[in-house]
């Protein structure tokens, strides 16, 4: 399976790619140096707007794949056609958006005192991180994110 390595502009890819199952690193303070050096060891895809590391990853024979949009829907599309990435939302394989950590699907008796009241009565699928501990569920903003995500299965030319 594809690991990702997205660099400091790509936060919400780096989000979509965990919410498709991908373990995605996000460069938030690390050196571009550290994650070259982690890109080539753990052999991840350094995905970057940056013209100057996809040069430096070029040199170092590290896989990476410019993003010069800044268009989400567009992102996925590129990653899909140039790596045949699967776009579909499997919870069993998903990542924690914050941390990159694993989920563990979560009774809903074993966490009901660490969600809100709402979100208890009108849920009860729940998984949580195994790294970071943050409890996640299916609410009204993942038909947001489905969306996205099934837009970007259609190519620009079958969209109009």
């Amino acid at each position: 399976m594809n690991k990702f390595y997205a660099d400091s502009m790509l936060g919400k890819l780096s989000r979509f790619l965990r919410f498709l199952g991908y373990d995605t690193i996000y460069r938030s303070e690390e050196k571009v140096e550290e994650m070259l050096e982690l890109s080539l060891k753990e052999n991840r895809t350094v995905l970057s707007q940056s013209k100057q590391i996809i040069a430096q990853c070029s040199k170092r024979n590290i896989k990476s794949l410019n993003m010069p949009t800044k268009s989400i829907t567009d992102q996925l599309r590129k990653l899909n056609s140039h790596l045949d990435l699967s776009l579909d939302v499997p919870p069993s394989k998903m990542r924690c958006s914050i941390c990159n950590g694993g989920l563990k699907g979560r009774e809903k008796t074993e966490i009901i005192d660490q969600i809100p009241k709402g979100t208890a009565k009108f849920y009860n699928d729940f998984w949580q991180c195994t790294s970071c501990k943050k409890i996640f569920w299916m609410g009204s903003h993942w038909e947001d994110i489905k969306k996205i995500i099934e837009k970007s299965k259609i190519s620009e030319e079958n969209e109009n």
